[in-house]
């Protein structure tokens, strides 16, 4: 069993069509604890509900402990 975690910094933006079908698109940053890359990915899309407007852009390892 590993017990270690790691701390990712995730880019991602929502990409949301408005009124003369356009596309509005908001970056944004966090910092997640999680086992994996996999992990955090899906630690991000529940944090925002799977939301099909949610894109993951980047996803760095930040430090391990």
């Amino acid at each position: 069993m590993d017990n270690w975690e790691t701390e990712f910094e995730v880019k991602y933006s929502f990409a949301a069509p408005n009124e003369l079908n356009n596309q509005k698109c908001e970056s944004h940053t966090l910092i997640i604890e999680a086992s994996s890359k996999t992990d955090a990915i899906n630690k991000i899309k529940h944090r925002f509900q799977y939301s099909e407007n949610l894109q993951i852009d980047e996803i760095k390892k930040i430090w391990t402990y």
